[in-house]
């Protein structure tokens, strides 16, 4: 760029912390942000889909680094300076961003005080924690601390390829629908989802399972090949659900916020620690991904049931493919687990 040009910039900033917890749809994300949340200055968890629009566009080289950077930052401080005005606050008790499952009392006097300027200097005091559960954005990791530097802990949630399949099948309705808040492009008059650039004739070949396999295929590379950024803390749903205190400690010192007993309370609501790993609770929306009981008290045994389940809905390559996947999962973050 030369120096009759500009660059778009952002110099000011309201956040002094901010936490994603992120990874694949059915990865069980939405079981660590709750725990997440009952730690000491860590707000509500939102959904930051404007974020990860601008992730998106810039993954598929749609959007300059400088403007993806500032538009990060921008939103980023408007995420936390409506929550702590109450301003877009989700008053919906079954969801899970819902006010009625992050202390509530909190949420509606924020609803009712003076906001506006008054929250400058409301940050400044309590130094609340921004807390945001994002999909899929691995691969934007680099961008994202890019963005927002030291600020930012980034907690990738992996899981099983066996367990996240299905739910990841029942997204492509959504995908093809107007409730789709994800970006898409278009390639040879046709549209896609921007994550299956690169693979476009494939995804023209696939069924809704075989797309599901491909494109955790493709996301799973990232993580294979720790093409992400080196701040990143992985964390394997199965090691967690089971054996938590690890984790629990080494969230607390990233966030510089002490485990207490809030934090026990919902570890508890959430089934950690659990004795088998899809024995979480049962609540109506994970049920409409794709959740079931456990059929049987062996793990192997569980993810045979979900292998065969799947096996008859896709071609020998696809299957194949997620076999891949699967070994390579569980050489590298299950060794002797199973």
């Amino acid at each position: 760029m030369s120096d009759s040009e500009i660059s778009i910039s952002r110099r000011n900033k309201l956040i002094n912390q901010v936490v994603f917890v992120n990874g694949f749809p059915g990865c069980g994300k939405t079981m660590l942000s709750p725990i997440i949340a009952t730690f000491e200055r860590v707000e509500i968890m939102q959904y930051p889909f404007l974020i990860e629009q601008i992730c998106e566009l810039n993954s598929i080289d749609a959007l300059d680094k400088d403007v993806a950077e500032s538009m990060i930052k921008m939103n980023a401080d408007l995420l936390l300076y409506n929550v702590m005005m109450g301003r877009q606050t989700n008053c919906r008790p079954r969801d899970l961003s819902s006010i009625f499952r992050h202390k509530p009392i909190t949420h509606i006097k924020r609803m009712l005080a003076q906001g506006d300027e008054k929250i400058l200097d409301i940050i400044n005091l309590k130094n609340p924690i921004l807390h945001l559960t994002s999909h899929m954005q691995l691969g934007s990791s680099k961008l994202l601390f890019s963005a927002l530097k030291d600020n930012l802990s980034f907690f990738e949630v992996v899981r099983h390829p066996l367990y996240m399949i299905i739910q990841m099948e029942k997204n492509f309705e959504m995908f093809s629908g107007s409730r789709n808040q994800h970006i898409t492009f278009e390639y040879n008059k046709k549209e896609y989802p921007y994550f299956a650039r690169g693979w476009e004739k494939k995804f023209d070949g696939a069924n809704t399972f075989e797309k599901a396999i491909y494109s955790l295929d493709a996301y799973y590379s990232i993580l294979f090949s720790e093409n992400y950024h080196d701040s990143v803390k992985i964390i394997p749903f199965e090691i967690f659900v089971k054996s938590p205190e690890l984790f629990i400690t080494m969230i607390s010192n990233k966030l510089n916020s002490a485990f207490n007993k809030n934090v026990r309370k919902e570890m508890l609501n959430q089934k950690v620690p659990r004795k088998l790993l899809s024995d979480g609770p049962a609540l109506d929306i994970y049920k409409r991904c794709g959740w079931v009981p456990p059929k049987t008290s062996n793990e192997s045994s569980e993810l045979d049931i979900r292998r065969k389940y799947i096996s008859v809905n896709v071609s020998k390559d696809a299957l194949s493919c997620l076999d891949k996947i699967s070994v390579l999962y569980e050489e590298r973050f299950l060794p002797g687990f199973l």
